[in-house]
């Protein structure tokens, strides 16, 4: 399964360069940071980028929303148009939030049905195709109908969205909702005939999982955030302090059990920066951001944590017996 590294555009490090050669690292960048960024010369999104491989770009509708700031189909649209080289184009969203009733979650899938097709006759003369984006919402009815629609369109691709609050148990989300987020990546399957793209859980405790299910891809940006933080990520997922940095949540220190762990998989995965370890872990952000996109991309094990782990072996379960 391919999993796509979360980046701004101008941000370091820049893991596609240090992993040249070894490993392709496929990129997503979002419209909101290119909104206002000039485009430079041919292949913009490459030159941008330095980057020689796959890139996509998601339309920063979250982050529009979350920013209460008004995005237009031709304001995307232009976007799209100044950096035409992406491999990928995600169709403009408006996610329900998990605390939204129904009638404000129908106006919102409504109205990304809506801009799916506007901007895909936007751009149809340049020829740069978009791929929908539908979001998981826990009145399913509503979600399969926008499907349905979204089929009738004849996309080859399709994104599922909103799932991240859901498999993360965060506030307002309803019982066993980590299951019936699963369940639903199931159902799509099973309705659309193409390949999915699954929005924003590229973290290793999920990705083997999704690879169960046969989720074409994935994208995080996890392995920066968490380096910011002071945090390295474990292979099979789970994350631990290696800084003095003050932290609100997620504060268990890294223990040498678990250094040597994680230097072990570095080493049979063939890591290209083995020799900064472990001191780079403790004093460079860079460091511990390469580390984490490393077992971002090469993540193979069942997850470590127990509910997670249960999660897997439930669809497992559930992917042998619909084999059977």
């Amino acid at each position: 399964m391919k999993v796509l590294l979360g980046t701004p555009p101008r941000a370091t490090p820049r893991p596609w360069i240090d992993f040249t050669g070894i490993i392709n690292v496929p990129v997503i960048v979002s419209a909101f940071e290119l909104l206002k960024m000039r485009s430079p010369g041919d292949a913009p999104l490459h030159s941008l980028l330095q980057h020689s491989g796959e890139i996509w770009v998601d339309s920063g509708g979250y982050q529009f929303l979350s920013r209460g700031i008004e995005i237009s189909i031709d304001d995307v649209a232009k976007v799209y148009s100044r950096f035409w080289d992406a491999s990928t184009y995600l169709a403009l969203d408006y996610p329900p939030l998990p605390s939204d009733d129904s009638n404000v979650a129908f106006n919102k899938f409504r109205k990304t049905i809506e801009a799916y097709d506007a901007l895909s006759k936007a751009l149809e003369k340049e020829s740069i195709e978009v791929m929908p984006v539908i979001h998981y919402y826990r009145d399913e009815k509503i979600v399969l109908g926008t499907l349905e629609n979204i089929i009738d369109h004849n996309p080859k691709e399709i994104a599922i969205g909103g799932l991240v609050p859901y498999v993360l148990v965060t506030r307002n989300v309803p019982k066993n909702s980590r299951w019936r987020a699963l369940l639903f990546i199931a159902k799509v399957m099973r309705e659309f005939n193409g390949k999915i793209h699954v929005l924003g859980l590229g973290s290793p405790s999920i990705t083997p999982t999704l690879e169960l299910l046969g989720v074409y891809s994935t994208d995080s940006s996890t392995w920066r955030i968490k380096a910011a933080y002071g945090k390295v990520m474990l292979p099979g997922g789970g994350e631990r302090h290696v800084t003095g940095r003050r932290v609100n949540f997620g504060k268990r220190t890294i223990k040498e059990d678990e250094l040597e762990e994680l230097y072990t998989f570095l080493r049979e995965t063939k890591f290209p920066l083995l020799g900064n370890y472990p001191d780079g872990l403790y004093s460079s952000f860079e460091y511990r951001a390469l580390v984490n996109a490393w077992v971002t991309l090469m993540n193979n094990g069942k997850p470590r944590g127990s509910s997670f782990r249960l999660m897997y072996e439930r669809i497992r379960a559930l992917m042998e017996q619909a084999d059977a």
